[in-house]
């Protein structure tokens, strides 16, 4: 082994080391989110009661049950909860070995570092949902699919190729009773392969390819039966506990596709076409800009890809002339698609394209895939009205392949005493230390500030552990989880669930003004009502107050965006919160 390969070879080993250290140090700091904190406690009536029934607003059965079975070695905790989170994201890195032939050695440490380090990967791999489950499995699913690849080259028939449609199989039956957008990442590998049979040209001779009983065609049928037969068999496992029970795998999917077809025609949490980009630009910059620079540097070579390019120049000017005129002259809009069509169809459809187009061209297929996932992916969420910040991770894990594996290429032939050389370097020195700053930044010191795009409205602030403290200290003086507590305030029942999970004696959605006498009163208090008083006046004198808050948010502004905001997401005005007011009657 030469000095150079050693030297990579330490350096991710290393970067393993920080990527598990990154993810389990102080996992259990940060207070519960409250979608942390509802599936958390579905885990809890799954892991105490033995109940669960699948409801597409809180996903599928797989995480409930891999950490009910945490809960059962390690009690349920919060730490519990993000341990398998953690561990999954963390291993992601040993999932980029087997792709180092077509990453290279370079690419290989460069990829390691941005999964381990990236602002969101390490976020979410501390946070216990299942958007880094559906990472890995979409990793695992890439790796089974170029090894499979590997053996179907191979002069002799592998048994291997078997294992790897097994491993797939099992990997994307994992995803889809992980999360129903596993089902997008179905559909675009399923439209993916259709585009393979036509770059391959295989339909040529394919009648004669079957009257012949061709061995090759005969052998692919036989593992497609397969791989189809084994994922149904895992899917009705995890949603029936039975193989192949099809009403409950029918009846599981339909409210999967119902349920999230009815929050994206409602809007239920919609944002702006672009809404990912700030997402991408703020906090994985490198990988961004170098990930772009390679999809357009591999998509396809010759004067093609630059009449592509070109087109898609010429395609967005006219696009933005369009919104132009339309701002302009408003009654111009009925005779303009930019005024009927989604924006982010009208905007991103071009990029779609160029990935199918890449697909179809490209000499590569490994890249051409990376690029047409990265893609398919950005164009999908873009356009589906359900805007939250974790689903950028299903198009951040391809740019981070196609920016590591585009530098490691090149890195090495770089002519630093040039200005572009030298440019380069300055700039991928200055991004990538901002992308390690905001990473830590985010994850240890700014883990609960509304101000961080990151972090969704629903994040309590930390004081809120304040809240969770008192409720414990208060129920050791009188008769800990037996302890009266009232709740009079509707919104806060999702987030004390989870908090309260051992208390029996929990009276929940109480009016105000029936009779106040438990030791530990929850009521919410905002700037229409002010409930907290009113309760004040009709407690006895010796009940306290915490004032507190179950979460906090910002609406952005383009004049946010400040040195300050991008050094320490500081902002210039105070947090919008949801307050809640905790009144308690200590005995001592």
């Amino acid at each position: 082994m030469n000095k150079k390969n050693f030297a990579l070879y330490l350096g991710f080993i290393l970067i393993v080391i920080i990527a598990f250290f990154l993810r389990l140090y102080h996992l259990d700091e940060r207070v519960f989110h409250h979608d942390e904190a509802a599936v958390g406690y579905f885990t809890y009536k799954l892991f105490n009661d033995g109940i669960y029934s699948y409801d597409p607003s809180f996903h599928g059965p797989f995480m409930y049950y891999v950490t009910s079975e945490m809960f059962r070695r390690m009690g349920d905790s919060i730490y519990s909860s993000r341990l398998l989170p953690a561990l999954f994201g963390a291993a992601m890195i040993f999932l980029l070995i087997p792709l180092r032939k077509y990453i290279g050695n370079v690419g290989l440490v460069l990829s390691a570092f941005f999964l381990a380090l990236s602002p969101s990967f390490l976020y979410y791999s501390r946070f216990y949902r299942e958007d880094i489950f559906i990472a890995f499995f979409s990793l695992l699913t890439l790796v089974c699919a170029v090894k499979y690849a590997e053996k179907y080259l191979e002069e002799k028939y592998s048994v291997l190729r078997v294992f790897y449609l097994f491993l797939a199989a099992i990997s994307m039956a994992s995803m889809a009773a992980l999360k129903e957008n596993a089902y997008i990442a179905i559909g675009l590998i399923v439209f993916f392969l259709f585009l393979l049979f036509i770059r391959e040209k295989s339909y040529q001779g394919l009648s004669a390819r079957m009257k012949m009983f061709d061995k090759k065609l005969v052998a692919i049928v036989i593992e497609s039966v397969f791989f189809i037969f084994v994922f149904l068999i895992a899917f009705s496992l995890y949603y029936t506990g039975k193989p192949l029970e099809l009403h409950g795998m029918y009846s599981a999917f339909e409210k999967a596709v119902t349920h999230w077809y009815e929050m994206h025609r409602i809007e239920r949490i919609g944002g702006p076409y672009f809404f990912y980009l700030p997402i991408l630009a703020l906090y994985e910059l490198p990988v961004l800009v170098f990930g772009a620079i390679g999809m357009a540097y591999y998509g396809y070579s010759g004067k093609a890809k630059e009449k592509m390019l070109t087109a898609l120049l010429a395609y967005w000017i006219i696009v933005d002339l369009m919104y132009y005129i339309s701002t302009l002259y408003p009654q111009s809009g009925r005779f303009l698609p930019t005024s009927y069509i989604p924006s982010s169809i009208v905007i991103f459809f071009p990029l779609l394209i160029y990935g199918i187009v890449c697909v179809l061209k490209s000499g590569n297929i490994f890249l051409a895939f990376l690029t047409y996932w990265a893609l398919a992916n950005f164009f999908v969420y873009s356009y589906i009205q359900e805007k939250v910040p974790w689903l950028v991770l299903n198009f951040l894990l391809p740019l981070v392949l196609i920016a590591a594996l585009y530098l490691g290429e090149l890195l090495p032939r770089l002519n630093l005493k040039s200005t572009a050389g030298a440019a380069t370097i300055i700039f991928l020195v200055l991004s990538s230390s901002y992308f390690a700053y905001s990473s830590i930044f985010l994850n240890f010191y700014d883990y609960t500030n509304p101000a961080e795009p990151m972090i969704q409205a629903a994040q309590p602030p930390q004081k809120f552990s304040l809240f969770i403290d008192k409720i414990s200290e208060i129920s050791r003086q009188y008769q800990n989880q037996s302890t009266e507590i009232q709740v009079t305030d509707n919104e806060m029942e999702t987030q004390l669930l989870w908090i309260l999970r051992h208390y029996g004696n929990v009276r929940w959605r109480v009016s105000i003004d029936s009779e106040l006498t438990a030791p530990l009163i929850v009521v919410h208090d905002s700037d229409e009502k002010h409930e907290p008083d009113i309760v004040k006046s009709r407690l006895r004198s010796d009940y306290e107050r915490l004032d507190s808050a179950k979460m906090s948010w910002y609406w952005f502004a383009p004049s946010d965006i400040t040195l300050n905001y991008l050094l320490y997401r500081k902002m210039d005005r105070p947090a919008s919160e949801y307050r809640v007011v905790l009144f308690y009657q200590p005995r001592y």
